[in-house]
């Protein structure tokens, strides 16, 4: 595109700029050189209308006159979702949503909020924290959509509804005095979460709701894990919080049926060694993340990135929502630090414990006085805990949740999801939510707020524990 027309009056009002700086402020100077620059102008009044002539010659020899009028091109997203950050997809639903930040340890974390009902409303007292799973965000609570993503459903069932977002994933990214390319930045597991920044979310909600407010805490895979280790680690929040539900529980791992199980040892022991060096897993230029990038474009391959998620999460056609997969992955992969991936292969090695990160017979010798990393205590816990699981679930393995259930002394409610197909991912999108999962939670929730035992309801005699616990049956429908 030819653009004389305009560096004329570029230079003109250049020459202006530079012959009008005047030592001595003559006013019949600037007029002087006003008068130059309308004569210069009028010089290339010619060669001006004849480049003007020609630019208009092009655009109309090029067809591009008609563009401003009609366009060819459907400028509509398939799903905005895919592309959309959280706020946005809960606020083109009808939402009000908003976002909290806070500092722990120097990690800025992002909290999105849904305060109410979409019909509107005041904003409930009873609280509840839905904590997502490794790789993930706060969008796995809405991605489903309302009526079906637990965000939602819970909102317009009167809850007040707080989604937080891991340190280093792409909305807690940011550090008050560190790079997220250094190697210090990253050196965090989900025990730090756990010990750290959990807490100090609930302390932020109760600091602005007032310390009475009834919370209960829902996490998925690893959102349970970092219930349980936070209330072996700070046992004061189990009288803080209501309940703890645990969807697809991710405690012990030695029973898991995921490919992923055979790679562990390996890459637990090299943990052990010290010599993987600890960063961002799964960084957008590595090979995996060029293959998650890949089946988040618009031209997905359905078929490959589907069976992918199957061989990992478990198979389950029936419930598989095809036009969801490219909002579930454009959305997945938000990043998460080497050290989270080494302590869950160290929990799949571990032999049935579920224990802190090891360094190494040495290193733990310094840390934990010990050459042995400490387990996490589960006699601490004394909130009431609900467990909801599948038997398709090859990250959550029905061994594993069972032995979870026995090892808790505190009172356990377990709810066996009623579809044999239904897989680890399936909490967060599967057609079927409402009548396979979300009833259930929301019974769940209803009898966790309406307990009003007082501030010693989570106390019993461990006898008494086990005597529930044999005469409890597990709930298949």
């Amino acid at each position: 595109m030819k653009m004389h027309v305009f560096l004329v009056i570029l230079v003109a009002l250049a020459r202006v700029s530079v012959q009008g700086f005047d030592l001595f402020g003559s006013s019949r100077s600037l007029v002087n050189n006003f008068e130059d620059a309308r004569n210069y102008i009028e010089t290339q009044k010619d060669k001006v209308i004849e480049e003007w002539s020609s630019y208009m010659e092009d655009i109309k020899l090029s067809s591009s006159w008609t563009n401003f009028l009609e366009d060819k091109e459907n400028p509509s997203l398939e799903d905005p979702d895919v592309v959309l950050s959280v706020p946005a997809m809960i606020t083109r639903r009808g939402y009000r949503c908003e976002t909290h930040s806070l500092i722990s340890q120097g990690y800025v974390l992002n909290i999105h909020r849904i305060p109410q009902a979409r019909s509107g409303g005041d904003t409930p007292s009873n609280t509840v924290i839905l904590q997502h799973g490794l790789f993930a965000s706060s969008a796995d609570w809405v991605l489903n959509g309302p009526g079906k993503s637990l965000a939602f459903v819970l909102a317009d069932a009167g809850y007040d509804v707080w989604m937080p977002n891991i340190r280093g994933n792409r909305y807690s990214r940011e550090h008050t005095t560190l790079k997220s390319s250094s190697t210090q930045y990253w050196n965090f597991s989900w025990h730090e979460v756990a010990q750290h920044d959990i807490p100090a979310i609930i302390d932020y909600i109760r600091e602005r709701k007032g310390s009475d407010t009834k919370i209960a805490y829902m996490g998925h895979s690893m959102g349970s894990t970092m219930l349980f280790a936070m209330l072996a680690l700070r046992p004061e929040y189990n009288a803080v919080l209501r309940a703890g539900l645990a969807l697809g529980p991710v405690v012990y791992l030695s029973h898991i049926k995921s490919p992923v199980k055979t790679l562990a040892p390996v890459v637990a022991n090299a943990a052990r060694m010290n010599v993987i060096k600890n960063g961002e897993f799964v960084p957008k230029q590595s090979g995996f993340g060029q293959m998650m990038s890949a089946c988040s474009s618009d031209d997905v391959d359905t078929y490959v990135c589907k069976n992918a998620i199957f061989f990992i999460c478990g198979t389950d056609e029936k419930q598989f929502n095809k036009t969801l997969l490219p909002v579930f992955l454009s959305h997945l992969g938000t990043g998460t630090s080497m050290k989270t991936i080494l302590h869950f292969a160290q929990e799949i090695d571990a032999a049935g414990r579920f224990q802190q990160f090891d360094y190494g017979p040495t290193n733990n010798m310094k840390i934990y006085n010990s050459e042995t990393p400490p387990e996490y205590d589960l006699r601490k816990i004394t909130l009431p805990i609900y467990l909801l699981y599948s038997r398709n679930d090859l990250l959550s393995s029905e061994q594993d949740v069972d032995k979870l259930y026995q090892d808790l002394e505190t009172r356990t409610e377990i709810y066996l999801v009623p579809d044999p197909e239904f897989n680890h991912v399936d909490y967060l999108m599967a057609n079927d939510a409402p009548r396979l999962l979300n009833d259930k939670v929301l019974q769940f929730l209803l009898a966790a707020f309406a307990d009003h035992q007082g501030p010693d309801r989570h106390m019993g005699t461990r006898e008494s524990v086990r005597q529930y616990k044999a005469s409890r049956k597990v709930l298949n429908t």
